[in-house]
């Protein structure tokens, strides 16, 4: 529904006041169409460096987008120059960035001690500890990183699964309930709270929330998705399968989609998407970071999909929607490492490995991309997107013999 979608305009504004993250996060990053392995500096490197060196390194690279050496460079500098406040946020910014998140709490832990109100500092401590079942201390850092209807939002969400992993559901609940704001807040409340009351065992006060955020939005795939398996456990299979068959009409053969149908034609009783505190929190992250990147802020979607992936490395929708906010903002090295990173069991993967091709032949490794679409387009010769996007590539390489015998194929492969 339209009414309950986030604003473009609104959310820029909203993901740039939220948290004080430099616009040069996503400046860090890599965009040239090149390997940055090879410009990665050694342990030589940094031991020759001069803290002058290290900083001015740092900031080439940072102009270079490449935030794995400026991390590399900013800590060397750190190290040499431990009390400089402006290289310790630095090194903080980068490391967050490059999804270093082990090495970014610290660098968190020692701003903390600088500025207690650091709310970026706040919100990664708050993460760490929330993944360490420290609750307690994960609500109250995640609670003081607020600032904005965006940080509100994720505070909340957060907290809640605090307090559910600290065995109280209902404040969990409450919490969430309490939390006021714009016309897009429901859904998200409803869901979680339909998830949290899912692992308590309250299956029927799930369903509620469950059904209520559907219809608010019945195009959310982690919401039709979580609700249709509510429906296998708690109505019939039949049930299921009409949410699923009404998604697929909206957004035909998605992968997510087409497995769940193959799973409720059987009968199967599938669980809840998620089944801890830690993955109820990576769930909350990834949404908001997912609906920023495909709303324009791009800045605060890479924090809170990195935080994500911390909490749960093998998420595959995190994992895929931080390849796509690369690929947006033209950065096909960093997009090219993180398709690699897609588990090879998920029904995701032959998705990632066709986005991985296209990345790597706009990073000039056309021979690894067409390697890569001749093995999925061997494992199903029907794969007509696959076989397309190997052609194109072809022809772009001006392989044109190749090219035609694989458009060939292509639509010899198309439905009648």
């Amino acid at each position: 529904m339209l009414s309950i979608r986030l604003n473009r305009c609104a959310i820029v504004a909203f993901a740039f006041a939220a948290l004080a993250v430099p616009a040069s996060v996503l400046a860090q990053t890599p965009d040239r169409p090149t390997d940055s392995s090879a410009r990665f500096p050694n342990s030589h490197d940094l031991k020759s460096l001069t803290i002058t060196g290290s900083y001015l390194a740092a900031r080439h690279a940072s102009v270079e987008r490449d935030s794995a050496a400026a991390a590399a460079f900013y800590r060397s500098a750190l190290r040499n120059d431990p009390k400089n406040n402006e290289l310790l946020d630095r090194a903080f910014i980068s490391s967050l960035a490059d999804g270093d998140i082990d090495e970014a709490v610290k660098l968190a832990d020692r701003i903390l001690t600088i500025d207690k109100s650091n709310r970026v500092a706040r919100l990664v401590v708050g993460v760490r500890d929330l993944k360490t079942r420290k609750y307690a201390a994960a609500q109250s850092n995640i609670n003081q990183s607020v600032r904005g209807p965006i940080t509100d939002l994720v505070a909340t969400l957060l907290s809640g699964w605090a307090n559910y992993g600290a065995g109280d559901t209902k404040a969990a609940v409450a919490g969430i309930d309490k939390l006021t704001g714009p016309e897009w807040y429901p859904i998200f409340k409803d869901m979680h709270s339909g998830m949290i009351l899912e692992l308590a065992g309250k299956e029927k006060e799930a369903g509620v929330r469950l059904e209520r955020a559907y219809k608010l939005d019945d195009t959310m795939l982690r919401v039709a998705d979580d609700y249709a398996r509510w429906l296998t456990r708690n109505k019939d299979n039949a049930a299921a399968t009409a949410i699923y068959q009404a998604f697929e009409k909206k957004l035909p053969r998605h992968p997510v989609v087409q497995e769940a149908l193959r799973e409720t034609k059987t009968g199967k009783k599938m669980p809840p998407l998620v089944d801890s505190p830690q993955s109820g929190a990576a769930e909350a992250l990834y949404g908001i970071g997912a609906t920023l990147t495909r709303r324009g802020g791009e800045d605060l979607a890479l924090v809170y999909l990195q935080l994500s992936l911390y909490l749960a490395p093998h998420h595959p929708l995190a994992l895929l929607s931080l390849a796509d906010l690369y690929e947006s903002v033209k950065k096909p090295a960093m997009a090219i490492k993180v398709y690699e990173r897609m588990p090879a069991n998920s029904v995701l993967k032959r998705n990632a490995q066709i986005q991985l091709a296209t990345n790597l032949d706009a990073a000039d490794r056309s021979d690894e991309a067409i390697k890569i679409l001749k093995g999925v387009t061997a494992e199903d010769s029907k794969d007509v997107e696959a076989i397309m996007a190997l052609g194109n590539i072809e022809r772009g390489r001006k392989k044109f013999a190749d090219c035609a015998q694989t458009y060939s194929r292509g639509i010899a492969a198309m439905p009648d």
